[in-house]
């Protein structure tokens, strides 16, 4: 491949994020646009100090546990590659346990306690999505080493997390939070447009089918980050995304979906609605995002192999010592030849 040929393919695909990410960040600008022109209709901006306090407080909670999470990997060098697996799963169940405490001990306003739940059911759905990355299928496809079946199992998985979510719901004032995008964008970004799309078609039509006000642009939401994901796990050469793009792009996604909210419902419901679920939805799926990366990035970068690769590993050394010898000995013969004048 010539070097003009390679640079119009990544000049193409720099293209194609640059138009997703554009059109992401031009449906924020008009949603914020939307919320300040209502709150300023109404006299709706006020945000009290005990809001701030509580905010900052929960930011300061996930900031330590994140700082804790991410020296885990460190435990590596001990010899068992399962301490840190572990430690997932107990810093989990630890901050859940916490967060439920610190609820009920301090009354907190009914602002912060959406988050607290949210928290948990995001939880749930992480402690889920570690048990299904310790399968195999998944882990072939994650390390693109993978089959049809794996493929098909694949989607099989994420589906039913996907389906879970439309079902792990946050109330909030007569509105339901969730993080089902989350988990089927991810999808898209690992196994690509085999499984994001098929996994968020199903959950899309799951969705659609609970029913509600909101059925038609939540379920179109779910079916379209299914192809965002699998777009641009092809536009990264079916790689996933950096830690930051990846945060980035599920923090505007969520805005995408408040707009398609406000445009395909009435107006007298959208705006109420999506001011009661939109911090809840961004929280989760920004937050999901941050944890699950770190949770992928450790099970890619893992150097355990199966039995069989370790045998293809030891037949190919053993091939290498044969050819050492083999030209060891051509060596000898040619030596022997000049020595006795032979050609």
């Amino acid at each position: 491949m010539s070097k003009n040929t390679r640079r119009n393919q990544i000049s193409k695909k720099n293209l194609g994020f640059l138009i997703i990410f554009l059109v992401l960040v031009i449906s924020n600008i008009i949603l914020y646009y939307s919320f300040l022109t209502h709150y300023f209709a109404h006299h709706e901006l006020k945000i009290s100090f005990a809001v701030l306090n509580n905010i900052l407080t929960m930011l300061s909670a996930i900031i330590i546990f994140g700082f804790i999470s991410t020296r885990l990997p460190q435990f590596r060098n001990l010899g068992d590659s399962s301490i840190y697996e572990m430690g997932y799963l107990i810093i989990i169940g630890i901050l859940s346990i916490i967060i439920s405490i610190f609820n009920q001990s301090t009354h907190t306003t009914g602002f912060f306690t959406p988050f607290l739940n949210m928290f948990k059911v995001l939880s749930v759905l992480l402690i889920l999505m570690l048990i299904a990355i310790k399968t195999r299928s998944l882990k072939n496809v994650m390390h693109k080493k993978f089959t049809k079946k794996d493929l098909f199992f694949t989607f099989i998985i994420f589906s039913i997390l996907g389906c879970l979510a439309s079902k792990y719901t946050i109330p909030v004032n007569n509105s339901f939070a969730n993080v089902r995008n989350l988990i089927i964008m991810i999808a898209g970004l690992v196994g690509g447009p085999y499984v994001g799309i098929p996994a968020g078609i199903v959950s899309g039509v799951f969705r659609f089918f609970e029913g509600g006000v909101t059925a038609l642009p939540c379920s179109l939401a779910t079916i379209i980050a299914g192809f965002l994901g699998s777009v641009i796990y092809i536009f990264n050469d079916k790689r996933f995304l950096k830690g930051r793009s990846a945060v980035i792009l599920m923090f505007l996604y969520v805005g995408f979906e408040m707009l398609l909210i406000i445009w395909l419902t009435p107006p007298n419901i959208s705006i109420t609605y999506i001011n009661d679920i939109y911090p809840l939805m961004l929280f989760g799926a920004v937050l999901g995002m941050i944890l699950l990366f770190m949770i992928f990035k450790e099970v890619k970068s893992d150097n355990s192999v199966s039995y069989e690769e370790l045998r293809i590993r030891e037949l190919e050394n053993t091939l290498d010592e044969y050819d050492d010898e083999i030209e060891k000995l051509r060596e000898d013969v040619e030596l022997l030849k000049e020595k006795n004048g032979l050609e």
